[in-house]
């Protein structure tokens, strides 16, 4: 059954919603389904927001109603924005008379009306079609008996009403999490579930931000049960129909404190036919975690492992993710290996994938790697069962990236901060720009190049599939950023014909030498679409890749486990057709939920790390620094020093008065000074504040 049948059937006749016998009956004879199969299409396709009742008691399409669908980005003044789904729509200005009790994270239909300024860029809530925020973290408030919440998020910008039996005993600044029961009226209504404690304690502070994401700090007792009962040890059944590698010199390269090892490689190079096999090992998670098991539903729900600078919050037990999972050398590992061909273009002109068992017979790190490749003649003799390979390596991973240039693939290389902490008592101990050294990128080539080749062979299988896709950048946000670098003397290029991928390349290719190109690249690369995973292939802008995956991380990523569980069953001739139409409904459902599980990961990371930076400056009031203005608002200037520390200048802080905010310059002007993004400047710190996550700064003269 097409549900788009459905809606077209429903789109051309505009069927009264009351009369639902006649609805059932008109699709089931139209369509030849039973009323049961019509019943739960109808109410599936409601619960999407793809069908909704229109005003007039009638079942019409969303799309008939013009009515757009979001997720609700909440303002601490009550306003909000609609984050389209689609990624090409601009977001809509939802004030607070049209939000109808919608809060920051909701998904919701949203019906355009025209705004102050005569467009269509406001909107009015419709439905909810889910609420986004079922528990709510913050400080906790008792008055007269009565408790308040006050959030953590500034977004969701109300107060939340707590009756005296739900409050658990709670005291007046403690940190809690609060469940919602009512949405209705002047204030949402809840009940506390969870004590955090004393909002002072950086743990509890840490904990609060974890919570605020909805992720799962812990497995439960039942899970972890369930772990120590299987059987974590190879055993002679496990390599039946099985590559076996185990004499192979292949070797994992990894972070100095990677205890996850996902990927292991090994290489060979015909100097006759001048082309390199590559090897590409990875972890065969999917025979420990089998499709509806426990292991696997909690996978699903957390999509990921997060990394914070003092934890890690991993997608599987670690007796999975460290242990039995992980290509430890010198122990044998099942894993799912791909070898390419590869010749001295960068073109894959042979592959084969295959079930496969490895012993690593090296740990490397990127550090040494890179030492040896430099030509450290103590590491070289160290290693020097591996030297010669890693040369050969070095050589191929070249050949990758020119390939990828060539082509028009973006690499932004914006400065990263690696931040150190001490885990007991959450101080920061030092914090330094992360080094993309040559190691770094010899494994980045060789990763991309595996999940390219193996979305290219299930592609052209036409099985279903989870792919990693980023759409073209709408033309809307590429007009914003030639505004924003024309004032630099810049453009993208010099015709006004459709960007590409090659032209963006060449661009950043430009701007390499100036002072200011890390502003240039976040500005450009805030205007790009955010990359997501999709059942369908829609190739990936910014790798200039029409086929790409993500094969090579299972140990951290679902979408990888998924993938690697259907190349399985695939090598075993296990894909029947009523398999193949479960897996249909399963991968959309699994790329759904991974892109919003990365997201949400992202957000805590970022804000966790946030953090981290203020408290690392909490001790450095009065301190000058350099620093380079990295965003510009009405309100005032943000200044990113190079550690990556961004902290913010109050327009009421800068010198002189009247300043005019030019908001498609990204500048700030008087009649005296004005202030751009890229400008170097001075500034000294005045406050920073690790609960509230922020650095105020003032410009020094």
């Amino acid at each position: 059954m097409d549900n788009n049948e459905i809606l077209d059937l429903i789109d051309d006749n505009g069927l009264n919603y009351r009369k639902q016998n006649l609805i059932v009956d008109v699709i089931s004879n139209k369509l030849n389904l039973i009323r049961g199969q019509v019943l739960r299409a109808i109410e599936e396709l409601m619960k999407e927001g793809l069908l909704v009742e229109s005003s007039k008691n009638k079942l019409a399409t969303a799309n008939k109603m013009k009515l757009v669908k979001g997720t609700i980005s909440g303002h601490s003044k009550g306003f909000a924005f609609l984050i389209p789904t689609e990624g090409n729509v601009p977001h809509i200005f939802i004030p607070p008379k049209s939000l109808n009790t919608a809060m920051n994270n909701d998904i919701v239909l949203v019906h355009r009306v025209e705004g102050s300024r005569g467009d269509s860029t406001e909107g009015e809530v419709f439905k909810i079609i889910k609420r986004g925020n079922l528990r709510v973290v913050g400080t906790f408030e008792l008055l007269d008996g009565y408790g308040f919440l006050v959030p953590d998020n500034k977004r969701f910008n109300k107060d939340v009403f707590i009756p005296k039996n739900k409050i658990m005993n709670a005291k007046t600044d403690q940190k809690v999490v609060v469940k919602i029961n009512k949405f209705d009226g002047r204030r949402p209504e809840g009940e506390i579930v969870e004590i955090l404690g004393d909002k002072n304690s950086p743990a509890v502070e840490i904990l609060s931000i974890i919570r605020g994401h909805n992720l799962i700090e812990e497995f439960s007792r039942e899970l972890l049960n369930s772990v120590k009962n299987m059987s974590l040890e190879i055993k002679e059944s496990d390599l039946e129909n099985r590559l076996d590698l185990r004499k192979k010199a292949i070797f994992t390269i990894d972070g100095d404190d990677a205890k996850d090892l996902d990927d292991a490689i090994d290489i060979k190079y015909d100097e006759k036919k001048d082309v390199y096999t590559l090897g590409v090992h990875i972890a065969d998670v999917g025979h420990y975690v089998k499709r509806d098991s426990l292991l696997d539903r909690e996978a699903f729900n957390r999509g990921t492992s997060v990394y914070f600078p003092h934890a890690v919050l991993p997608m599987l037990p670690r007796e999975l993710s460290n242990g039995i999972c992980s290509l430890h050398p010198k122990v044998d590992r099942l894993t799912t290996t791909i070898y390419m061909d590869i010749d001295n273009k960068g073109e894959v002109i042979k592959h084969t994938l295959h079930e496969s068992v490895i012993n690593s017979i090296e740990r490397m790190t990127y550090t040494n790697v890179t030492k040896i490749l430099e030509g450290d003649e103590e590491m070289n003799k160290r290693y020097e069962n591996i030297a010669s390979d890693l040369r050969i390596m070095a050589k191929l991973s070249v050949i990758l990236e020119n390939k990828r240039k060539r082509r028009g693939s973006l690499d932004f290389d914006l400065p990263e901060t690696k931040i150190i902490v001490n885990p007991s008592s959450f101080e920061v101990e030092t914090m330094e720009l992360r080094e993309r050294k040559v190691s770094n990128k010899l494994i980045e080539s060789f990763m991309l190049v595996a999940n390219e080749t193996v979305a290219k062979h299930m592609h052209d299988l036409k099985l279903p599939f989870v792919y990693r896709i980023h759409e073209k950048p709408s033309q809307e946000r590429l007009k914003a950023f030639e505004e924003f670098i024309t004032p630099f003397g810049l453009s993208i290029k010099e015709d006004k014909g459709e960007v590409s991928p090659k032209d963006l390349q060449k661009f950043l290719s430009r701007i390499e030498d100036l002072e200011y190109k890390d502003v240039i690249n976040k500005v450009l690369l805030r205007s790009m679409q955010k990359a997501k995973y999709r059942p369908e292939c829609l190739g990936h802008y910014g790798l200039a890749a029409e086929y790409y995956s993500h094969f090579t991380s299972p140990i951290r990523r679902y979408p990888d486990l998924t993938i690697h569980r259907i190349i399985k069953d695939h090598l075993n001739n296990k894909l029947t057709a009523p398999k193949i139409k479960r897996l249909k409904k399963f991968v959309d459902e699994a790329s759904m939920q991974s892109s919003i599980t990365e997201v949400a990961a992202e957000k805590c990371e970022r804000e966790i790390d946030d953090y981290f930076k203020a408290k690392f400056m909490e001790d450095k009031i009065g301190m000058e620094f350099d620093g380079t203005i990295s965003g510009v608002t009405a309100y005032g200037i943000f200044v990113e020093l190079d550690n990556t520390i961004e902290g913010f200048v109050r327009v009421q802080d800068l010198v002189g008065d009247s300043y005019k905010f030019i908001e498609s310059r990204f500048m700030l002007t008087n009649t005296h000074t004005t202030y751009s993004m890229g400008d170097q400047i001075k500034v000294k710190v005045i406050s920073a504040n690790a609960l509230d996550k922020r650095v105020d700064f003032v410009i020094i003269l």
